[in-house]
């Protein structure tokens, strides 16, 4: 690689929601755009968060220079421990993203330089030069920066929108983009999340007048929920609270950290006399802010949709509020929350109803007024599924901005001479899962707990005498297969099978315990696959008496 060669390698986000994490290189330097994590699904089994393969970076760690954040949503900063732990770089941010961060470290005993940003702020980064530039999203304190180097500027948005009447009326500095569109950028690099969805999304002003009219209508106890890290969201149901005199209580311990955070930080008014206890209060005087817009069973929200929430218990009149839009393939999660509201007496408004929730990131025509604002030679779209970068790239070839590409975690563009190539090998990616203890679960560990969730297990205790000859029926013990009660037919099959292959093998194998194992093994692999179209995991265990 020459020193005049741009390397832009995304290592988490492209090809997926979530996880973001961007590194570009240029003359032997490196630096880092966002650091995210993504929550696990239903086959993750017993991961709490995944986080980003970041053994390139690693492999450079006398490279990298600084770390840059967009914004503090999780799947921007949520990874940020892990990098820094093994990485001792300056971290960029503005405050309340640099908040969010400073909790993070503090839960996992790691610390990090952490150096405030405001926007229009630049930063000498060995042989880059950052500048911030304020964009509008569903949270305060949003960057997106334009990357210069000796090759020309790569603008990275981050996640955007053009708003033109936010709630604390700071909006995207669309003049920046502007000036840097006259100058000349070589590469955009821009959210992709609605590149799919026509037109301009709605302010989140919009938002408040909704809401508004579900506290004037609701004469009972009112529960919204919302992200934690949606501090504009917060303060319109805090301030809805007070004219129309209710208390607010907060449940949740992620939203009660960042409310506290964006109070300490000045980005939250939330005055002491505002505040409830849920049990000194009548349905009527009551407005509860919780966590679970999602569907996460541990959430508080999913746990009063089952009557197990300590503090709150769902009551007929209840009227709840889902002020976010489900991410891709939280559906069935989110589905099964609001039916269980039903279930228990109350009224669910989800986003479904229009403008209880807007989104944070720019539409088609937003995407197209950010490509014509700094009309780049090169376009990569960021941040979305290969549908969403694809629909991203088409978008940009109608707006005249035909030259770029579209690429996933691990590929490599190279910007050398006004030309762009991906390389045909990737670099090193892909998830590491992580438990409660924040240790790291091999990603075998994560097949084998999917396999035993999906087939189960059979394990099957053989006595032998010292010849290999069976002492008695083999016991066989199952879990996820079948029930012992009403299979015992399948459990005399199973054992007149390892009969025979004691029966039938010869007196050399007899006294080979991990060749008979296997036997066993292989013998019940195709049983249960034939006559039960199951793979369940299989121990046989050989007992010498």
């Amino acid at each position: 690689m020459s020193s005049a060669t741009f390397r832009i390698i995304p290592l988490g986000g492209l090809g997926e929601i979530g996880m973001n994490f961007m590194v570009y290189e240029y003359g032997g330097d490196a630096i880092v755009v966002d650091c995210g994590m993504m929550f696990p699904d239903a086959a993750t089994l017993g991961v709490d968060v995944i986080v980003p393969d970041m053994s390139y970076l690693f492999e450079r760690a006398d490279t990298v220079r600084a770390v840059f954040l967009t914004h503090g949503h999780e799947d921007h900063i949520g990874a940020v421990p892990f990098l820094v732990e093994r990485l001792h770089v300056p971290v960029y941010g503005m405050p309340l993203a640099l908040g969010f961060v400073e909790d993070k470290l503090d839960e996992f005993g790691v610390e990090a330089e952490l150096r405030p940003i405001q926007p229009r702020d630049v930063i000498e980064a060995g042989a880059f030069r950052v500048e911030a530039i304020r964009v509008t999203h569903s949270i305060v304190d949003a960057l997106g920066f334009a990357i210069t180097t000796d090759a020309g500027t790569i603008i990275h948005t981050g996640d955007f929108k053009i708003d033109h009447t936010p709630v604390d009326a700071k909006t995207t500095d669309l003049a920046r983009f502007a000036g840097y569109g006259e100058r000349g950028v070589l590469a955009l690099m821009s959210d992709s999340t609605n590149a799919l969805v026509p037109g301009h999304c709605p302010s989140e002003k919009t938002v408040g007048s909704a809401l508004e009219r579900v506290f004037s209508e609701s004469r009972g106890r009112i529960i919204v929920t919302t992200f934690a890290s949606h501090i504009h969201r917060v303060q319109q149901v805090i301030d809805l609270a007070r004219r129309h005199n209710r208390k607010v209580v907060l449940v949740g311990r992620s939203l009660v950290d960042n409310t506290e955070t964006a109070e300490r930080l000045g980005y939250l008014r939330f005055p002491r006399e505002q505040r409830g206890a849920n049990r000194d209060l009548a349905p009527h005087e009551t407005v509860i802010l919780t966590t679970g817009t999602q569907g996460e069973p541990s959430s508080a929200l999913s746990r009063m949709s089952i009557g197990e929430h300590k503090q709150v218990d769902i009551q007929r009149g209840d009227i709840v509020v889902i002020s976010a839009r489900t991410i891709p393939g939280n559906e069935r999660a989110v589905n099964h929350v609001i039916d269980n509201l039903y279930r228990r007496g109350a009224e669910v408004i989800s986003h479904e109803r229009p403008d209880v929730h807007v989104s944070g990131h720019a539409c088609q025509e937003e995407l197209k007024l950010m490509l014509n604002l700094t009309r780049p030679k090169f376009f990569i779209p960021i941040h979305g599924t290969l549908r969403h970068l694809i629909h991203h790239a088409r978008l940009a070839q109608e707006t005249g901005v035909p030259h770029g590409a579209v690429v996933t975690n691990g590929q490599v563009i190279e910007i050398e001479g006004g030309e762009l190539r991906v390389l045909e090998d990737r670099v090193p990616n892909g998830k590491v899962f992580i438990d409660a203890e924040a240790e790291e679960v091999p990603e075998i560990v994560v097949r084998d707990r999917q396999h035993l969730a999906e087939d189960g297990f059979v394990i099957v205790v053989v006595a032998v005498d010292s010849d290999g000859r069976l002492i008695r029926e083999a016991e066989i013990i199952t879990r996820g297969l079948v029930h012992v009660d009403e299979s015992q037919d399948v459990l005399d099959e199973v054992r007149a099978l390892l009969s025979q292959i004691f029966t039938t093998s010869p007196a050399d194998e007899l006294r080979d315990s991990d060749l008979l194992q296997e036997k066993m093994r292989a013998a019940l692999k195709r049983y249960f696959r034939k006559t039960m179209s199951r793979r369940p995991l299989i121990l046989p265990v050989i007992w010498e008496m």
